[in-house]
């Protein structure tokens, strides 16, 4: 049976998640698709309830953002997430360009 977690989203995943919609939002002049794409990220955070214990590991992220660090892809962002004993907590969401 797979763990089911309790998501958490930092006060700055939270932020960025602001800034990826305004930038859609307010520079593309697409405020449909801004909020269709952060509907569905959304739901990719959310999966990360059932399938965070699956997700393999990267040196390059864990090298950024701590050993215990995971990320998940989302159209051009990552997600990046840990996980500890029933939580997952979404660290930051940020250009998955920046990921190597």
């Amino acid at each position: 049976m797979m763990n089911k977690f309790t998501v958490i989203i930092s006060p700055r995943a939270k932020k960025d998640i602001k800034t990826f919609y305004n930038h859609i939002c307010y520079e593309y002049k697409q405020p449909e698709t801004a909020a269709k794409n952060r509907r569905y990220l959304q739901n990719r955070i959310n999966q990360l309830s059932w399938c965070a214990g699956v997700v393999g590991s990267n040196e390059y992220v864990q090298g950024m953002f701590g050993t215990n660090a995971r990320h998940i892809i989302f159209k051009k962002m990552a997600i990046i997430f840990y996980f500890e004993d029933d939580y997952v907590y979404v660290d930051r969401v940020i250009a998955s360009a920046l990921i190597h």
